[in-house]
């Protein structure tokens, strides 16, 4: 399996997993062709400092949702610096903390926190014989009864329009 760094920051800026954006790409021309070309725009738009408007209009979306799309491409760029996994991983609980922890200090020490009680889920799981797919998949579940209940949740990605 092909682990194109633009499908992860795809699937990072649409709401995705990793596992569903590639089946939906394989199935749909929105992932399959709109969706890299709005993860280029958000590329081009953060190396060149496009204003939010200017961006909205590239995604045919509101500005509210070009600034969300900004900030999960801006996170995902970060969180996919990491060379292995557990780098991702620490990474990730490091940029995602950033929304409450200004303190990059602070951020580090709570990202090295939530990686050591993650670690230790996945070595009870490891230890009990569970499979890692197993997991990913019931992660993959949690809450998403709660998602497609949400009344005004956004669609995923810009305003396309069928």
């Amino acid at each position: 399996m092909n682990f194109s760094l633009e499908d992860r920051y795809a699937s990072d800026v649409f709401g995705l997993t990793y596992r569903e954006f590639v089946e939906a790409k394989a199935a749909h021309y929105k992932w399959r062709l709109v969706a890299p070309e709005a993860v280029e725009n958000l590329r081009r738009a953060h190396a060149e400092q496009w204003s939010l408007e200017k961006l909205a209009d590239y995604l045919n979306s509101s500005v509210e949702e070009a600034r969300q799309s900004l900030r999960r491409y801006i996170m995902s760029e970060q969180v996919n610096q990491g060379q292995t996994s557990a780098e991702r991983i620490a990474l990730l609980f490091q940029e995602w903390t950033a929304r409450w922890e200004s303190d990059p200090r602070e951020r580090k020490l709570l990202a090295r926190d939530l990686s050591r009680l993650l670690s230790s889920q996945l070595d009870v799981a490891a230890r009990a014989g569970e499979n890692l797919e197993d997991i990913v998949r019931g992660l993959e579940n949690t809450g998403k009864a709660d998602k497609e209940g949400r009344e005004g949740a956004a669609a995923w990605g810009p305003g396309w329009k069928d």
